[in-house]
C-alpha cells in the first residue's frame, strides 16, 4: 500500500508540474536598446537587454537576424554594464530591413526566460517579424525530464528525511523492519538520481538545447560552476555520506548519539540544498527566505514521510508499539503543522506582498488551492488524532511501557475490539486507508508546489491595469494601461464627444515623464485605432514610481486640447 501511495504521489505531482512552461520564468525583461518595433534611420552597434534581476548570460544566448534568416550579431555575447543586463555586438554597416533580436538568458533563481523583439533600419519591422523568427521555447522533451527530475527530488527528500526522523525518535525498533529499510532505501535512491538529474540537464534546459547537449561537457561546466550546481553537489554529498550511516543503522537499530547527531547534520544540509534553489535563494531577504523555507521543507518531510512510515508500522508493529508510537507521533505532527504554517506564512509574505495580488494573480490563485488541499490534510489529520486518542488514550502509558519492555510485533486479529480495549486488525486497517487519503493529499499539495516553482511570484507579476479619467476641453477622456511594471506597456485612450458618442481624432500623442527623478518627457505616438480610440504598445516605464500621462488629442487642423493623468508603476 505504502508502495502505491508513494506512485500516486510521484505521478500526482509531475501532472500537475510538469505541464508548466519553461517560459513562466522569472525575470522579466524591463526594456530593450533598441526598443521593440523601433524604426531606426540608423543600423545599431549592439542590442542590450535589461531584465528586473541579475541573469546569467552565455555566449549563444542573443541571436539576432535578419529577414533571410542569416545572424548578424558577432556572437559571444555578455553582460552588460549591469547584472541585470545582456548585450552583443552587431555587424556594421548593416542595410536597410528587418531584424528580428531573439534571447534565452538564465535569471538569478536558475530558471529560463526566453523571448524576441523585432527592429527595422531604415523603416518600421515587418509585422510579425519577430513571431515568425523567434521561437526560443527550447526542447520539450528537456523540458518534461528536468520537471520529472526535480519532482522525483521533492518526493525522494521529503520521504527520506521525514522516514528518517520517524524511525530514529519514535520507533527505533522499525529500523531493522524489511519494509522500513525498502522504504529508506528507495527515497535515497530516488533523492541520489533525481540530484544527478537536474545537474545533468540544467544546462540543456537553460540553453534551450536538446538531449543531444547531456553530451556536451561546456553545458555541465556552466552549471557546476554557478550556485545551482553548487547546491545540488553539496546535496549529492551529503546523501552519499548519509548512506553507510543509514545501511548500519539498518542492520544494528537505533544508531549511538554521536551517529545520530551526523545524520541531523546531514538531513539538515540536504534540506538547505533544497531550500536555496529558486525562489528562496534570490531578491531581497535572502537569509529569513532561506531558513523559513529550510523549516518548510523539515516540517513538511516530517509530516510526508512520517506518515509513509506509519503505513508501514499498521502493517507490521504490534497493538503495543502502535499504542506507544501514534500517540507521540501526534504531537510531533502538531508541532510540524505549525511550523508549516508559520513558514509558509512568511514565504507567502515574501512571494506575494499583497491582498489584492492573492486573487488577480495565477500565483496568488495557485497558492490559495495549495491551501485549500493543505486544510484538507489538516482535516483527515485530526479525524486520524480523534482515533487515536479514542483508542489509546486511556491505555497509553501502559502500552508504552510494555512496548519498552520488548512485546512481540504480532498484529492484533479480529474485527472487534480486543479484550484489552485495543482496536483491533479491521479498526487499524480503516486507520491506514485514512493515511493513505492524507498521502494522496500530500500528493496534490507537492504538485501545486511544483506548480508555483516555476511561475513568476505574485510579488513580481502583479501589476493590474490602471483605469482612469479626466476631461480634456469639451471631451470625457478614459485611459487603460496595463501592466502597470516597469517595461512595455500598452495604453489605450477613449475619447468621448459631449453627445455621449466617440469622438473623432486625427492625431494624438502621450508624453511620459517622472518628475521626482527628472525623467522625461518621453512622447510616444498614439495610432488610431477606430473613431474616438487611440492606442500604442511601445509605452516604457524604466523605473517604478508615479509617472505623469499628458495626453495631447487633436480633431482637426485648429482645435487641440491637454489633458494630464497621473499612475503608479510598480
Amino acid at each position: 500500500m505504502v508502495v502505491m501511495a508513494l506512485v500516486a504521489l510521484a505521478t500526482t505531482s509531475i501532472g500537475l508540474g510538469v505541464g508548466v512552461s519553461p517560459a513562466s520564468a522569472h525575470a522579466l525583461l524591463t526594456g530593450t536598446d533598441p526598443q521593440g518595433g523601433a524604426a531606426l534611420s540608423a543600423p545599431p552597434a549592439r542590442v542590450t537587454l535589461s531584465f528586473s534581476e541579475s541573469v546569467r548570460v552565455a555566449g549563444d544566448s542573443i541571436r539576432v537576424l535578419d529577414r533571410a534568416g542569416n545572424r548578424v550579431d558577432l556572437g559571444h555575447a555578455q553582460g552588460g554594464a549591469k547584472a541585470s543586463q545582456a548585450m552583443v555586438a552587431l555587424r556594421s554597416g548593416l542595410p536597410s530591413g528587418t531584424y528580428v533580436a531573439s534571447w534565452r538568458v538564465v535569471s538569478a533563481d536558475s530558471h529560463p526566460v526566453s523571448g524576441a523583439f523585432a527592429f527595422g533600419v531604415g523603416g518600421p519591422p515587418d509585422a510579425g517579424a519577430a513571431r515568425a523568427e523567434g521561437s526560443t521555447s527550447g526542447s520539450a522533451a528537456v523540458g518534461f525530464l528536468f520537471g520529472v527530475a526535480r519532482f522525483a527530488g521533492y518526493i525522494g527528500v521529503g520521504v527520506l528525511l521525514g522516514g528518517c526522523l520517524f524511525l530514529l525518535l519514535l520507533w527505533p525498533a522499525g529500523l531493522r523492519a524489511a519494509a522500513s529499510g525498502r522504504l529508506l532505501a528507495t527515497a535515497w535512491g530516488l533523492a541520489v538520481a533525481a540530484s544527478v538529474g537536474q545537474l545533468l540537464l540544467q544546462g540543456p534546459y537553460t540553453s534551450g538545447r536538446g538531449l543531444g547537449a547531456l553530451a556536451d561537457w561546456s553545458r555541465l561546466s556552466a552549471t557546476l560552476d554557478e550556485r545551482f550546481g553548487h547546491l545540488l553537489l553539496i546535496r549529492v554529498l551529503a546523501l552519499l555520506l548519509a548512506a553507510p550511516l543509514l545501511r548500519q543503522a539498518a542492520r544494528m537499530g537505533r544508531p549511538d548519539l554521536w551517529r545520530r547527531g551526523e545524520l541531523a547534520a546531514l538531513g539538515l544540509a540536504v534540506a538547505v540544498s533544497l531550500a536555496a534553489i529558486g525562489h528562496g535563494g534570490v531578491g531581497d531577504l535572502v537569509g529569513l527566505s532561506v531558513a523559513s523555507l529550510t523549516v518548510h521543507v523539515l516540517a513538511m518531510s516530517v509530516w510526508l514521510g512520517g506518515l509513509a512510515v506509519i503505513v508501514i508500522l499498521l502493517r507490521t508493529a504490534s497493538a503495543a508499539e502502535i499504542g506507544a508510537v501514534l500517540p507521540r507521533w501526534s504531537r510531533l505532527a502538531i508541532g510540524a503543522v505549525v511550523a508549516i504554517v508559520l513558514s509558509g506564512l512568511v514565504q507567502s509574505w515574501r512571494e506575494i506582498g499583497s491582498f489584492a495580488a492573492i486573487v488577480d494573480t495565477s500565483y496568488g490563485r495557485l497558492v490559495l488551492y495549495k491551501v485549500w488541499f493543505v486544510l484538507g490534510m489538516l482535516g483527515v489529520a485530526a479525524l486520524a488524532q480523534q482515533w487515536v486518542r479514542r483508542n489509546y488514550g486511556s491505555a497509553r502509558a501502559h502500552l508504552a511501557a510494555t512496548a519498552d519492555a520488548g512485546l512481540g510485533t504480532g498484529q492484533g486479529d479480529g474485527a472487534a475490539p480486543r479484550a484489552d480495549g485495543l482496536p483491533g486488525a479491521a479498526a487499524l486497517a480503516g486507520l491506514r486507508r485514512g493515511v493513505v487519503a492524507e498521502l494522496a493529499l500530500a500528493a496534490v499539495v507537492l504538485g501545486l508546489t511544483a506548480g508555483l516553482v516555476n511561475m513568476v511570484p505574485a510579488r513580481s507579476s502583479y501589476a493590474p491595469p490602471f483605469h482612469g479619467g479626466a476631461f480634456a476641453g469639451p471631451m470625457t477622456v478614459k485611459v487603460r494601461i496595463a501592466p502597470t511594471r516597469i517595461g512595455p506597456e500598452s495604453i489605450d485612450v477613449y475619447a468621448i464627444a459631449a453627445t455621449g458618442k466617440p469622438q473623432r481624432l486625427v492625431a494624438a500623442q502621450a508624453q511620459l515623464s517622472l518628475p521626482a527623478k527628472n525623467l522625461g518627457p518621453f512622447t510616444v505616438p498614439l495610432d488610431l485605432a477606430e473613431t474616438g480610440h487611440v492606442r500604442s504598445d511601445d509605452l516604457q516605464a524604466p523605473l517604478s514610481g508615479s509617472w505623469q500621462l499628458r495626453l495631447i488629442l487633436r480633431l482637426n487642423d485648429f482645435d487641440e486640447y491637454t489633458t494630464t493623468l497621473v499612475y503608479r508603476v510598480r
